[in-house]
């Protein structure tokens, strides 16, 4: 009597640590794809992505990486070039941890102290309408002014692609719509991005006998950058954190990190 074959056993799934290192992968890739539905697309959350991607590639197929490793391992060239890209590759990990660390401790800034003038950074605007980030630095301006009423408030920002008006225009408008009054505010309306936001405000201050320490305002992913810039301009300055949204918090933080490489790399 002939003895019934054994059933094929199934294929085996995934090792436990490789399939949990894969999805944590996957979801990283997924925190920097969800600003892009809100139209946020930059260098920071595409180099996000593809890096999560790789990763969850390797994990997934962790023996044919070692494989392909091992094999590349052997030949001279190639390992020189491994150890060289896999070093440079480590050290700016290292840098950029260590820059967004840098970015987050000002996320929830406030001044320590009363500042009678106080500078608001400006940020894209849509025709005419503030987009959601200007909103949320129009919305922290308006309650640090009401709650100081001594303090005057230099609202900065250019005129830029797409703007109807320029974000100090933009900021103006959303102010004076909640109450503040217009003898209180200052346009500088030249600048185009943060360090000019910054040289012509101080340059609006001297002309007008403005009076520091000044509260600087800007979404608390920006503060930490804006308030280095001060300080290397001779800007006695606090920052005073605006809001912005956890789902594309992230992906700022991260480009923060990267402005703030090229900013050491070229001033």
């Amino acid at each position: 009597m002939s003895r019934a074959k054994p059933a094929p056993s199934a294929r085996p799934g995934l090792p436990r640590w490789r399939l949990v290192m894969t999805l944590l992968a996957l979801g990283g890739f997924l925190i920097f794809l969800f600003p892009v539905f809100g139209g946020i697309l930059n260098l920071a959350n595409l180099a996000a992505m593809a890096g999560f991607l790789l990763l969850a590639a390797m994990f997934r197929w962790w023996p044919g990486f070692l494989r392909l490793l091992g094999r590349c391992w052997k030949r001279p060239c190639a390992r020189v070039l491994l150890l060289v890209s896999g070093l440079g590759l480590a050290a700016l990990l290292a840098v950029l941890l260590v820059l967004c660390g840098l970015v987050i401790s000002k996320l929830r800034t406030k001044p320590e102290t009363p500042c009678p003038t106080v500078i608001v950074l400006g940020c894209q605007v849509r025709g005419t309408t503030p987009s959601l980030l200007l909103r949320y630095r129009i919305q922290a301006a308006a309650e640090y002014l009401e709650a100081h009423p001594e303090a005057v408030a230099i609202l900065s920002g250019g005129q830029g692609p797409g703007e109807d008006i320029s974000e100090a225009a933009c900021m103006y408008q959303g102010l004076t719509a909640r109450g503040i009054d217009p003898a209180r505010l200052r346009l500088e309306d030249a600048s185009s991005v943060t360090l000019e936001n910054l040289r012509f405000s101080m340059e609006l201050m001297e002309r007008e006998g403005l009076e520091g320490p000044v509260a600087l305002i800007s979404n608390d992913f920006h503060l930490y950058r804006a308030l280095t810039m001060a300080e290397d301009l001779g800007l006695e300055a606090q920052g005073l954190a605006a809001r912005s949204n956890w789902y594309s918090r992230p992906t700022y933080i991260l480009r923060e990190a990267l402005a703030l490489v090229k900013y050491a790399l070229t001033g």
